[in-house]
């Protein structure tokens, strides 16, 4: 398989240090030492006041991942592939790829599924695919709106759902003082 190799761009390196995520989030593994792995950040935008809030950030390897989709409801594994079988566009890649560009902001400037741009969603995660301290350039750096995310949502079972919020409730723990705010929020592990 063919993409190209780029140093991870500061959109998917630590926001408190700058430098690379060095270890996977569930199993502590090294990721610098030619691991594949997952970025995944997440956002609240604030359209119109030209600011954002990181809401998480980790990295995840693949061996991890793949674990953690075994425990997604069959039903929710079908559904979720098929929805994204359906509804990926990868136009802007494939554009930004033949001209060699490979800035992860042009990449993750508008939603993969919906087309609708960062700068007009109330929510977004961008997603990059790495190995050690390289990020790929293919398919992926993207990023996924709001409206996508809660059309993803809707096709998880509850079990799965309930999965993907231990997960969050274990990892990303809202403040006590605003713990009733998150409750009802919905973490989604694409």
């Amino acid at each position: 398989m063919y993409f190209r190799l780029s140093d991870i761009p500061p959109l998917f390196r630590s926001s408190e240090t700058g430098d690379f995520i060095q270890r996977c989030l569930v199993c502590e593994r090294k990721l610098l030492d030619g691991a594949e792995y997952m970025i995944e950040k997440a956002f609240v935008n604030y359209p119109g006041m030209n600011t954002q809030d990181l809401i998480w950030e980790y990295a995840i390897c693949l061996d991890c991942i793949n674990e953690m989709k075994s425990e997604y409801s069959e039903e929710s594994n079908r559904k979720i592939a098929e929805y994204f079988q359906s509804h990926m566009n990868f136009s802007l890649q494939e554009k930004l790829d033949s001209e060699d560009n490979l800035d992860a902001d042009d990449w993750t400037s508008k939603c993969i599924v919906s087309g609708k741009k960062k700068e007009l969603c109330s929510q977004y995660q961008v997603y990059a695919y790495c190995i050690g301290d390289k990020c790929t350039f293919e398919n992926a750096p993207f990023m996924i709106a709001d409206d996508a995310i809660d059309e993803v949502v809707k096709l998880i079972s509850d079990k799965t759902l309930g999965f993907m919020n231990d997960f969050r409730d274990k990892y990303f723990p809202p403040p006590a003082d605003l713990s009733p705010f998150f409750k009802d929020r919905d973490f989604v592990l694409i």
